[in-house]
C-alpha cells in the first residue's frame, strides 16, 4: 500500500469520527449557546425598554426573516441613539430567535457560507470586549445605554445586567470555538471529497501526483465533470497538492489530521452553587456572638447600679426600707430617665426605664443568644429545620431588638457617669468598648443578612427568567 493510500485511509477514518463528534456534541453545543445568547439579549432588550433607554421597534412583528442579515452598523446622531439602537438591537434579537428556531445544526445542513454568517451574527456585537470605546458602532452604542441603565438601578437590575453580559461573553466564546472547529472540518471534508471523487477516480492520471503543476491541472480537468457546479476553491486544491507533492508533504498531512483531531473532553468546572440556607445560618451564628458581649455588659451594669444605690443609704433611706418591710410594702420602682440619641440625626429623646425590668431583659437576651451559639444545641437545630423565610424573619427581629437595646445601653452608660457623685465617679465602670464591639457585631450580621437577600433575590429573578444557576 502506497503512502498516498495510507494517508487516504487515515483521512477517511478521521473524517468519519469527526463527523460523529460534531453532530453529537459540538454543533448541539453551538445551538445551546445561541439559545443562551438569545435569552440574555432578550432580557437586556426588555430591561432597556422598561427603563425607557431605547424605543421598541414598532415594525418588529411585521418584519419577515428568511436569512441572516446583520444589523445596520452605520453611524448615527447621538440624539437618535434610543430610536436607532432600539431598532438595531430588536433586529439582532429577532435574528438570534430565527437562528435558534429554524437553523439545523448538523454537518449535513450547514455549509461554509452559512457557518460564516453564523459567526458574523454571533460577533457583530462584541460581547467579549463590551465597551463604550469599542470600534464597532453598535457595541459602543449598546454599552453606553447599559452604562446609563446602571444609574439608580435596583440590585435586581444590576444583577441582570452583570449576569447577561457575562453569559453573553461566554456564549459567544463557545460559539466561536465550536464554529471555528466546524469550519476546519468543512475545509478538510471538502479536500477529502475531492480526493475521493476526483483523485481516486479511474479517469484521474496518477502519474501527475509527483508534479505540483501537473496534479493541479489534472484536478481542474476532471473537477467540473465529476463534481458539477460545486465551488472550486483554489486555496484548498493547492493544500491537497502540497500534501501529495511538496518536499514537506508529511508535515502538511499531519497539520490536516490535527485539524480533524477530536479535542479531549475537558472536565467542566462545576459552578459552585450558592447555599442560601448556609448563608442564613452563618448570620444566625454571627448574632450569637453577642452573648459573651452581653455577659460583660451585664456585669458592669450590675456593678454601676450598686454604686448608685450605695449613694441612697442615708438614715432616712434606711428608715424607709424598714417601714416597707414592717408593713410588707413593695419597694418603689427604681427608674432611670435616659437620654436616647438617634445615631442618624443626633435627635435626643428621653425614656424612663425600670431598672429591674431592664436588667432582667438583658439577662434573658444573653441566655437566649447563648442558646443557639452551639450548633449542636436544640435551639440551633430548630432554627436549622425552619424555612428560609422564617429564619430571615427571626434574624430581622433580632437585629431590630438588639439595636434598640444597644441604644438604651449607650444612654445608660452616660447616665451612670453623669449621676454618680464626685466621690464615686472612679467606681463607675465604662461600657464604651463593649458597646462598640456589640455595634460591630450587629453591623457584620446585617451585612451577612443583606448578602443573603441580594443572592436570594437574584436567584428568584433568574428562575423567573428561566435561567438556572449554571446559565442555561
Amino acid at each position: 500500500m502506497s503512502d498516498n493510500q495510507t494517508f487516504f485511509g487515515t483521512l477517511e477514518t478521521a473524517i468519519a469520527e469527526k463527523t460523529e463528534n460534531l453532530n453529537a456534541k459540538v454543533l448541539p453545543g453551538v445551538l445551546s449557546n445561541f439559545q443562551l445568547l438569545h435569552t440574555c439579549v432578550k432580557n437586556m432588550y426588555t430591561m432597556l425598554v422598561q427603563r425607557a433607554l431605547i424605543k421598541p421597534d414598532p415594525y418588529k412583528l411585521e418584519k419577515k426573516i428568511t436569512e441572516i442579515i446583520l444589523p445596520d452598523e452605520s453611524a448615527y446622531m447621538e440624539n437618535e441613539r434610543s430610536i436607532v439602537m432600539g431598532t438595531r438591537f430588536s433586529d439582532y434579537e429577532s435574528m438570534l430567535e430565527f437562528v435558534c428556531t429554524y437553523y439545523k445544526f448538523s454537518t449535513d445542513h450547514l455549509d461554509l457560507a452559512q457557518t460564516k454568517r453564523l459567526l458574523d451574527l454571533a460577533t457583530c456585537i462584541d460581547w467579549r470586549a463590551f465597551s463604550i470605546n469599542s470600534s464597532k458602532v453598535n457595541t459602543r452604542g449598546l454599552a453606553t445605554l447599559v452604562n446609563e441603565a446602571h444609574i439608580h438601578a435596583p440590585q435586581m437590575v444590576l444583577s441582570l445586567i452583570s449576569d447577561s453580559l457575562n453569559k453573553s461573553s461566554a456564549a459567544v466564546s463557545a460559539i466561536h470555538s465550536g464554529l471555528t472547529d466546524f469550519v476546519n472540518f468543512q475545509r478538510e471534508a471538502y479536500k477529502f471529497e475531492v480526493r475521493k471523487k476526483v483523485i481516486e477516480n479511474p479517469a484521474f492520471d496518477k502519474t501527475t501526483l509527483s508534479s505540483f503543476s501537473a496534479e493541479i491541472a489534472e484536478i481542474k480537468r476532471l473537477f467540473p465533470k465529476i463534481l458539477g457546479k460545486k465551488q472550486y476553491y483554489s486555496e484548498l486544491i493547492q493544500e491537497i497538492v502540497k500534501e501529495d507533492c511538496a518536499p514537506e508533504k508529511e508535515q502538511f498531512r499531519q497539520q490536516a489530521l490535527a485539524r480533524l483531531r477530536i479535542a479531549e473532553k475537558k472536565v467542566r468546572e462545576v459552578k459552585q452553587k450558592v447555599n442560601t440556607r448556609a448563608m442564613l445560618l452563618d448570620t444566625v451564628l454571627s448574632l450569637s456572638a453577642l452573648a459573651p458581649q452581653y455577659e460583660q455588659v451585664i456585669s458592669k451594669v450590675e456593678s454601676n447600679h450598686a454604686v448608685l444605690s450605695s449613694e441612697h443609704n442615708s438614715f432616712f433611706d434606711k428608715l424607709k426600707r424598714a417601714l416597707r418591710q414592717a408593713f410588707n410594702l413593695k419597694a418603689a420602682p427604681e427608674e432611670y430617665e435616659l437620654v436616647i440619641v438617634n445615631q442618624k440625626n443626633e435627635a435626643r429623646t428621653t425614656k424612663k426605664i425600670e431598672y429591674n425590668t431592664f436588667f432582667a431583659l438583658l439577662v434573658r437576651k444573653q441566655q437566649f443568644l447563648q442558646s443557639f451559639a452551639d450548633t449542636q444545641s436544640e435551639e440551633f437545630r430548630k432554627i436549622t429545620a425552619a424555612a428560609e423565610e422564617t429564619v430571615l424573619g427571626f434574624i430581622n427581629r433580632q437585629l431590630t431588638d438588639n439595636r434598640e437595646i444597644l441604644l438604651q445601653l449607650n444612654a445608660l452608660d452616660e447616665y451612670f457617669k453623669s449621676q454618680a457623685s464626685a466621690a464615686n465617679k472612679d467606681k463607675i465602670k465604662g461600657m464604651k468598648m463593649e458597646l462598640v464591639t456589640m455595634k460591630n457585631t450587629l453591623v457584620k450580621s446585617n451585612q451577612k443578612r443583606a448578602e443573603y437577600v441580594s443572592v436570594a433575590e437574584e436567584k428568584m429573578q433568574l428562575e423567573k427568567l428561566g435561567i438556572n444557576e449554571d446559565g442555561f
